[in-house]
């Protein structure tokens, strides 16, 4: 029994070795796409940051503003 790996380049001659890398799949097809980042991201490590003052007060100013919206659209306020 051999040793060597025919997918190998090192074993194969220079068509072979270029033949096999072009029925290589592409693993730069798709770009990364730009990672969430912020407290209470779910990154999958397992730990998030506690949220900075401005992002809590951000947090409180967005639900004011969508219970807002809610009651013009069910007819109040």
């Amino acid at each position: 029994m051999s040793s060597i790996n025919q997918n190998e380049p090192s074993a194969m001659g220079p068509r072979e070795a270029a033949l096999a890398r072009q029925q290589q799949p592409a693993t730069d097809a798709q770009p990364e796409q730009p990672k969430a980042t912020g407290a209470g991201v779910n990154t999958g490590a397992g730990t998030t940051r506690e949220k900075t003052e401005a992002e809590l007060q951000a947090d409180r100013d967005y639900e004011e503003r969508m219970e807002e919206e809610y009651a013009k659209r069910d007819g109040g306020a």
